[in-house]
């Protein structure tokens, strides 16, 4: 499937007039209806707007919202270009001129997932930009050679669902560093990674557990815990161990590439929770079993 046959010429706005994102997007929403794809207009209107500015993905020249929701038939995108650029938020220096808007129904979630990295992808692209950018009436984007020969894959990969994470911990930083870190993040586990980008371990709530839990329950009902001194034998505060001495070193990266059916299995098979992603050796992102859940079957 190609990912212009996503969508039609009813469905192009040029140009984007008003100076502002939530018009634009209204818009875009009114050439939706038009084209007949939209099951509910009060109801899509309303998710639209009202999840402005926050759920809006910048990439290069465009911004790209994207929607999953019963208020839609089928799985469609809308793409407007405004003659200057329009601001994510009124108060910031965000802008972008392109705005493309992708919905479909719950039930197409992995098409949607698909079709939102390959959007993401593409406009990533500088030819594929500049031939928007050029465009002056619909059938040049609908026609434009550089989106018109962009594929949607026909399965997911893990680029398609993981989080873009870069926070990690350093291995020379300490456990009561790294505890604050996560609950501060709300995340149940965290990298460890070297100046290089490498990924030497990982940090989890069960080593969180098995150093700070002993110490805390003797702090409450002693009162004795404290830093030892050097030298000394005594017990040292496990919030001054270096995360180094603790992590879990053997951990197993996947790449963006693979594909989330081999993952999952993965997962399954091998009882993993939680895989960190890297790229030439270096972390990107991080996949969760909550992740997937999230992404494939939340609303």
């Amino acid at each position: 499937m190609k990912l212009i046959e996503l969508l039609d010429a009813r469905r192009v706005v040029l140009p984007l007039e008003d100076p502002s994102l939530a018009e634009a997007a209204r818009a875009l929403v009114d050439a939706m209806v038009q084209s007949g794809v939209v099951a509910d207009p009060a109801a899509l209107r309303k998710l639209v707007l009202s999840a402005l500015p926050r759920d809006v993905v910048t990439v290069g020249e465009a911004f790209l919202l994207h929607y999953r929701t019963d208020a839609v038939r089928r799985l469609s995108a809308a793409v407007g270009v405004a003659p200057k650029g329009l601001r994510r938020h009124p108060e910031g220096e965000l802008e972008a001129r392109i705005v493309i808007l992708l919905v479909a129904p719950p039930g197409e979630s992995s098409a949607h997932l698909r079709a939102v990295s390959t959007f993401a992808r593409a406009l990533s692209r500088r030819e594929v930009t500049d031939a928007m950018l050029a465009a002056k009436e619909a059938d040049d984007i609908v026609q434009a050679a550089p989106l018109a020969d962009i594929e949607l894959p026909g399965y997911l990969t893990v680029r398609d669902v993981m989080v873009r994470r870069r926070l990690s911990l350093r291995p020379d930083m300490v456990l009561g560093e790294a505890a604050k870190l996560m609950v501060a993040h709300d995340v149940a586990a965290l990298p460890v990674v070297a100046e290089s980008g490498e990924v030497l371990g990982m940090v989890t709530h069960q080593e969180l557990l098995g150093h700070l839990l002993p110490a805390y329950v003797k702090r409450e009902s002693t009162g004795e815990l404290r830093a030892a001194p050097r030298g000394s034998s005594e017990v040292p505060d496990p919030h001054a161990i270096p995360v180094r001495e603790v992590m879990d070193r053997s951990v197993l990266c996947i790449s963006e590439e693979q594909t989330l059916a081999d993952i999952a299995s993965m997962m399954l098979t091998r009882s993993i929770e939680r895989f960190p992603v890297v790229h030439d050796g270096t972390l990107v992102g991080f996949l969760t079993r909550g992740d997937i859940v999230r992404r494939l079957f939340g609303r």
